[in-house]
């Protein structure tokens, strides 16, 4: 009878893990450093892992960096981030998985691989090879019915005047939003530092994420610089291009853009104005 329960219990984990997809977690844990590498965010691929998750809709954290409360109260909502090396003496290979928090590998990708003799470029575009099978995933966090029905009940009827006079007030409070938003971009502008390009004047204004780069005058940024792993490296994020970025030691700021097309890394500095 005790060997009987027994199996049974393993066999009904077993069936309760197979059922489990990405789409049954909300956050995903990126490491500083993978099992491979010999120092934390090597060749910058923690990063890339970070940005490549959000380019695909995951909500990332950074393994050492503070989880919001619901993850630390519950660990198993969040799926961890790694890089298996598979990489032979000319082919750089690399797999992209997905592990729960018990070590189970909810999610593999495709191998990705690449020739470039630069180990840089080879991991960057290996890793991003193997991200394109995420590209099937269609991954959108599932949350539980019940609690998103929850608000719905509780909600209080109001009359059709308090709702005209809530959305009115509404919209005036987003106008007043946005002129404030406006204001703040234009104080940024003249508190922080510039940056030159081209003979055009870019700044940074920092928000929770890293900074919003604006070009002067413009009221939105046109790129994000993620803040990846504390140091001076970011993830560049723009409508159209994506790459990483730093500072120099001068203070200039550079993006490196890797353009697939052309099979190499595009570098554009910004020059710091003293």
């Amino acid at each position: 009878m005790k060997k009987l329960l027994v199996l049974f219990a393993i066999f009904f984990t077993v069936i309760t893990y197979g059922q489990k997809s990405v789409n049954d977690y909300k956050y995903v844990i990126v490491p500083e450093k993978f099992e491979f590498a010999k120092e934390k965010n090597q060749y910058q691929l923690n990063a890339l892992t970070k940005f490549l998750l959000e380019k695909y809709g995951f909500s990332t954290v950074m393994k050492s960096a503070e989880k919001p409360a619901e993850l630390q109260s519950n660990n198993c909502l969040a799926l961890e981030a790694d890089v298996q090396n598979n990489s032979g003496l000319f082919v750089t290979k690399m797999v992209f998985q997905l592990k729960d928090c018990y070590g189970n590998v909810v999610y593999a990708s495709e191998e990705g691989r690449s020739r470039e003799k630069d180990y840089k470029k080879a991991y960057h575009e290996a890793l991003r090879d193997a991200f394109t099978s995420l590209e099937d995933l269609n991954y959108t966090y599932s949350e539980d019915p019940i609690v998103a029905e929850t608000p719905k009940k509780e909600s209080v009827a109001v009359s059709s005047t308090t709702e005209a006079t809530n959305a009115a007030e509404k919209e005036v409070e987003d106008v007043e939003q946005n002129e404030m938003d406006v204001e703040d971009a234009t104080i940024g502008a003249t508190k922080g530092k510039f940056y030159t390009n081209d003979k055009a004047l870019y700044f940074l204004e920092e928000n929770e994420s890293g900074y919003g780069f604006y070009q002067k005058g413009m009221a939105e940024p046109f790129a994000m610089l993620i803040d990846s792993d504390g140091s001076d490296n970011f993830i560049y994020n723009s409508l159209t291009k994506q790459g990483m970025a730093y500072f120099a030691d001068n203070g200039d700021l550079v993006v490196e853009i890797f353009d697939r097309q052309a099979g190499k890394s595009v570098k554009t500095t910004y020059k710091l104005q003293h």
